[in-house]
């Protein structure tokens, strides 16, 4: 366990300064760089689009608590929603909420990219790793799902592949076993006055409406 402390210490730093590193979280192994490095934000964006050509919507935060997501987003200005997040979190969702101006202007209005609403999507990963390594930083990370090889196919994420892969590209991974592919979080748009399923994951939808409701 010491030796874990060790290695999340390292990743810390390394991401403090603004670096480009791979950790896991309770749904795959994701690309993370700290929402306030503009050096990290190019990277990641430049590594996006190695994937993609075109980047079609803003990136997530994976955040260690509420009230990170309380900084960065309007999230809790509804007594109700702050209840539905306290209930679904950490868990397998990516909320998506108006931003607040403590999002970097670098996130939205990147290079080819402007997204005319000023929104983000919010993650508190379920996964004891990945939790200790975020309440290590000072800010929030901005995320990207590694991708998987093969289109179609079910395969665990291993962390040596990753490595392997992308090694020239980042600057460590924290390796905590495979992850299976096909795990993905339930994505719930909250911009609008009534929530939205984009993708059903994980995470129960039913739950959310009921919440809510």
């Amino acid at each position: 366990a010491d030796q874990d402390a060790w290695r999340l210490e390292q990743a810390i730093d390394i991401i403090k300064q603004g670096g480009l590193g791979v950790v896991p979280t309770d749904s795959c192994y994701s690309f993370v760089t700290d929402v306030q490095s503009r050096k990290g934000v190019d990277r990641l964006y430049a590594l996006v689009r190695l994937e993609n050509e075109k980047v079609k919507k803003p990136l997530a935060l994976l955040c260690h608590s509420i009230s990170q997501i309380s900084s960065y987003t309007t999230a809790v200005n509804f007594k109700k929603v702050f209840k539905m997040l306290k209930a679904t979190l950490p868990g397998p969702y990516t909320f998506i909420f108006p931003s607040t101006n403590e999002l970097p202007r670098v996130i939205l209005e990147h290079k080819k990219h402007t997204w005319k609403r000023k929104e983000i999507g919010v993650r508190v990963p379920d996964d004891d790793c990945c939790l200790s390594f975020l309440k290590g930083l000072d800010n929030p990370v901005l995320v990207y799902s590694v991708p998987r090889e093969a289109k179609g196919e079910m395969q665990p994420f291993d962390p040596a592949l990753v490595l392997d892969r992308w090694e020239n590209e980042i600057d460590f991974v924290i390796a905590n076993g495979p992850r299976t592919e096909g795990m993905s979080t339930t994505v719930v748009d909250m911009t609008n006055d009534e929530p939205e399923l984009l993708r059903e994951g994980e995470g129960s939808w039913e739950d959310v409406e009921d919440l809510l409701s």
